[in-house]
């Protein structure tokens, strides 16, 4: 649940100020050059080729992996090393810095266990974001099929994590200063936190003007070189594809093929006008939901709702009193519409997450509809972990460089004038407005548009999308593929974002096209290696995980007092189970006839099995419920959950009836036995007690 918490939080950040959702890459229309007068010094024009230092020393030192013990990997799977490097290749005399790198190496065998031949060819993975640190990389890669045949290098960009990370507490100085009670000036104050990063780099002599993508792609030759291979395959994803398109540009006599996903364009045409590719997202999904009976029933006028719950934030955020701590020091909290906007959007990364989007709009729509305080308390106080974590420093460099923010300020008034909803929840028009000036006055001056004019290249290229991709949709691919003379298209039609990466069968299909480019695709995977989304309709729904959330920040030894009263009613509950089920085979396997008591021990079973079957069929909707997306609990549970919930009320009815029957049945009963049917039935009502005050029972 933190996670996703955490997902929320960045998302909000990246749309703030200098930050445009670009940390999984959109559309802008076209790349405006700021005159050099407007920044005192024009941008240096590339030098040719001959005069790169690709490197600062010939060969590469191997390290111990920085993030040995939080990863699992036995010996000999993963190895790590670091090049140096010029900071800027485009000025004379730049200082030296240092990149890490990972090798995963090829398993030989396949996910079955069977030994494959392991190819001389290796794949350099291409991170996204621009920023993405490259420990989530490998925790989710190193299982990856394409690594079955094939070495898999993923390098960390300049800039991020331990290539040099020159923000690392990029939204975290200065809290107080952070937290606005409006939202166009929460946004600005990540404007402030830009300025801030930036300035300071420089003043400890970071040369800002070096993080962008030509020079990771000049980075990647570097590594290509260190390592001593005359070429390699490359595969790139989000940000990793335009990485990709500027090194062929900068290396095309080192790649042997390459497969881009999630396509950013070079040019980064249409990329960030995210407004207008959310209607189309919603376009989808609402289109898809009437095509499910049960959908259609269930959230037939959701769409306008949830419009009017965006639209009812903006006018109005939720401002909340939290107790003063590292994240909240002035003891306020705020929750603008970003989030009701940008969960959904970013659940549709990822196809896995896509059944329960309807029901979370629904949620979101339903919180917003009843001002549900403890839901946006939940939001506020969930811890968070660092999840796959953004370089925000050398991610805002490559934004203002490569022209991110003037394309998004380009492409705004537009998109605000035809999607002024959704365009209010992702910023605010004056705030991207100003924008590209503070690119220009920290020294960020967007570069030469000739650099990124779209290639043109006759390399074996597969182009791949999600059909489903929310940030970066087909739409882009279809935009480049006029310049790959030998490329091909492939969608995905129920894929998100990076469908290479996330399909288990993807691995197979890239190892096939790298063994021989020229051959003819199977198509299996990219036809069938996803189903569509079945929603979850109607939902289960239950406050009792923002609960936890809000009693776990603010009354943990109360929730630890909850916590042993639901443990120990259900330990007596499965006590009585065990006792009268074995007191039952003992006197049938003696022959001995049971003094008759009304049934009362009959019901005490059928009680405390309801009671647990009810505890457990909840659990195993929990557990069913976070393998789709944890975001989910925070409304409730997959629908199924409904008939376990059924058994909380049904358990208390059959142990208080339990308890009238040995009441009544006393005289016929032992003193022992009597004493334990009466600490059962307790335990039955107690535990079906807890979970109702824990909402989980169908009313």
């Amino acid at each position: 649940m933190h996670r996703i918490v955490f997902r929320i939080a960045c998302f909000s950040a990246l749309l703030a100020g200098l930050v445009p959702l670009v940390l999984q890459a959109q559309d802008t229309d076209e790349f405006i050059m700021v005159p050099a007068e407007l920044v005192g010094t024009a941008p240096l024009p590339p030098p040719v080729d001959g005069d790169y230092e690709w490197l600062r020393q010939a060969e590469y030192d191997t390290v111990i992996c920085p993030f040995r013990g939080r990863i699992d990997y036995g010996p000999g799977e993963i190895e790590c090393g670091l090049i140096q490097v010029p900071e800027n290749r485009e000025v004379k005399g730049s200082r030296t810095i240092e990149l890490h790198f990972v090798r995963i190496n090829a398993r030989g065998e396949d996910h079955e266990g069977n030994e494959v031949e392991v190819r001389d060819d290796p794949v350099i993975y291409l991170t996204g974001g621009p920023g993405v640190k490259v420990e989530g990389y490998v925790e989710r890669l190193k299982d990856h099929r394409v690594a079955a045949r094939r070495d898999l290098y993923i390098l960390e960009q300049r800039g991020i994590g331990y290539s040099g990370d020159f923000c690392p507490f990029f939204a975290d100085r200065n809290r107080a200063d952070f937290i606005r009670p409006d939202f166009v000036d929460s946004q600005r104050a990540m404007f402030d936190q830009a300025r801030a990063c930036i300035e300071g780099a420089k003043a400890r002599g970071v040369d800002v003007t070096g993080y962008h993508t030509f020079e990771n792609a000049r980075d990647l030759k570097a590594l290509r070189l260190a390592l001593g291979l005359d070429d390699w395959n490359v595969w790139g994803i989000s940000y990793g594809s335009v990485l990709g398109q500027a090194y062929m540009k900068v290396d095309p006599d080192g790649i042997r093929a390459a497969v881009i996903d999630a396509i950013v364009p070079l040019d980064l045409h249409d990329l960030m006008r995210i407004p207008h590719w959310h209607e189309r997202n919603l376009d989808m999904l609402f289109a898809a939901c009437e095509d499910q009976a049960a959908c259609a029933r269930a959230f037939g006028d959701l769409r306008e709702r949830y419009m009017a719950a965006i639209e009812a934030m903006s006018d109005e955020p939720v401002a909340l009193e939290v107790e003063a701590d590292e994240r909240y020091p002035t003891g306020q909290a705020y929750i603008f519409q970003d989030l009701i906007a940008g969960l959904p959007f970013s659940l549709l990364y990822e196809q896995s997450t896509h059944p329960a989007i309807p029901a979370i709009i629904e949620g979101l729509t339903r919180a917003v509809e009843r001002n549900d305080q403890r839901f946006f308390r939940a939001i506020a106080l969930a811890e968070q972990d660092g999840g796959f974590g953004v370089s925000m420093g050398m991610s805002t460099a490559v934004r203002c460089l490569d022209g991110y923010v003037e394309r998004w300020a380009e492409a705004a008034p537009g998109d605000f004038r035809d999607y002024p909803t959704l365009a209010h929840a992702f910023g605010a028009l004056e705030v991207i407005a100003e924008a590209p000036q503070l690119c220009r006055e920290v020294g960020l001056a967007p570069r030469d548009p000739a650099q990124f004019e779209l290639v043109q290249t006759d390399l074996p290229v597969l182009v791949a999308n999600g059909a489903w991709d929310p940030i970066t949709p087909v739409p882009l691919a279809e935009y480049i593929m006029p310049g790959f003379a030998n490329g091909e298209l492939v969608v995905f039609p129920h894929a998100g974002h990076g469908p290479t990466r996330s399909l288990d069968c993807a691995g197979d299909l890239l190892n096939d096209y790298f063994d021989d480019p020229a051959a003819e695709l199977d198509r299996e995977c990219i036809e069938h290696g996803e189903e569509a989304a079945e929603y979850i309709a109607p939902y289960f729904r239950s406050r009792a995980v923002t609960r936890g959330i809000v009693m776990h920040a603010e009354k943990e030894d109360r929730l630890r007092g909850h916590m042993t009263w639901g443990g120990v009613s259900a330990g007596l509950s499965l006590a009585a189970v065990v006792v009268l089920l074995f007191g039952w085979l003992s006197r049938r396997l003696e022959g001995r006839s049971l003094t008759p008591a009304g049934g009362s021990r009959f019901l005490m079973f059928l009680a405390a099995a309801a009671a647990l079957t009810h505890v457990a069929g909840l659990g195993a909707a929990v557990h069913a419920t976070s393998e789709i997306t944890e975001a989910m609990l925070l409304f409730g549970m997959v629908s199924w959950a409904r008939w376990f919930a059924w058994l909380g009320p049904l358990s208390a009815v059959l142990g208080m009836l339990a308890l009238v029957q040995g009441w009544r049945y006393r005289p016929a009963i032992a003193a022992a036995p009597r004493i334990g049917l009466l600490l059962a039935g307790l335990a039955v009502i107690s535990l079906s007690i807890f979970t109702l005050v824990w909402d989980l029972w169908p009313v």
